[in-house]
């Protein structure tokens, strides 16, 4: 195989693989085998392999020693340390773009919000839909805060918040959806007045909601 589609084959196989891990369709220390794998994304193994040793690397796949590799999997206080980090920041950041947003950009997104509060059974019948709407807003207006340090922090922690994310096992779906549609309405529209006032205490009652709910859904002993 030319070296210019091995690179291509592994490039894929990576983007894949991580986006299934994201998007919650393995459960938290689930086994990756290469074989299956393999067959599953259409590719060789030895994409896979490499694949696999790159998310060990970024924290997404754990590695371990004469047993294999496995979905990382998050302590309840992992958890709850990613969510303090972001209520310490997101809201600042919600505060921070109101002065620089493009009231333009945010107007496709208030549409699929209101697309999804229309029609809630959408949030199960294409959840990527309902993750990427959310992914999307929260990476707007952090971008629109226009601090670098803030921004790089956040970028740094953005596979992990996902991985939190993807996990639905991990949330109450009915509680989450009645609630988080309106929340993100609440933000965007303290973002297209101005407020920052409103748009700090809005991005912060969202974010205390959601650890809330992860905590509330796990399978705790």
């Amino acid at each position: 195989m030319p070296a210019i589609a091995v690179v291509k084959e592994s490039s894929s196989a990576y983007e894949r693989l991580k986006d299934l891990i994201l998007d919650g369709r393995f459960a938290a220390g689930a086994p990756l085998t290469e074989r299956a794998l393999a067959t599953e994304l259409g590719v060789s193994r030895t994409p896979v392999r490499e694949a696999i040793l790159r998310l060990g690397r970024e924290g997404l796949v754990e590695i371990v020693d004469g047993r294999g590799a496995f979905v990382a999997s998050y302590s309840v206080e992992d958890i709850i340390q990613i969510y303090h980090v972001r209520i310490g920041l997101e809201p600042l950041a919600a505060r921070l773009a109101c002065p620089n947003i493009d009231i333009e950009v945010l107007e496709p997104i208030e549409r699929e919000l209101k697309r999804f509060r229309r029609q809630p059974e959408m949030r199960k019948d294409d959840p990527d839909a309902w993750r990427k709407v959310g992914r999307d807003f929260h990476e707007l207006f952090i971008r629109a805060s226009r601090s670098e340090r803030l921004i790089q922090i956040l970028e740094g922690l953005r596979d992990q918040i996902e991985l939190v994310r993807g996990w639905g096992r991990l949330v109450t779906p009915d509680a989450s959806h009645r609630s988080t549609i309106e929340e993100h309405l609440a933000i965007l529209q303290a973002l297209k007045q101005r407020d920052p006032d409103r748009a700090e205490e809005a991005a912060r009652t969202h974010l205390y909601n959601g650890l809330r709910y992860r905590l509330g859904g796990l399978h705790l002993p």
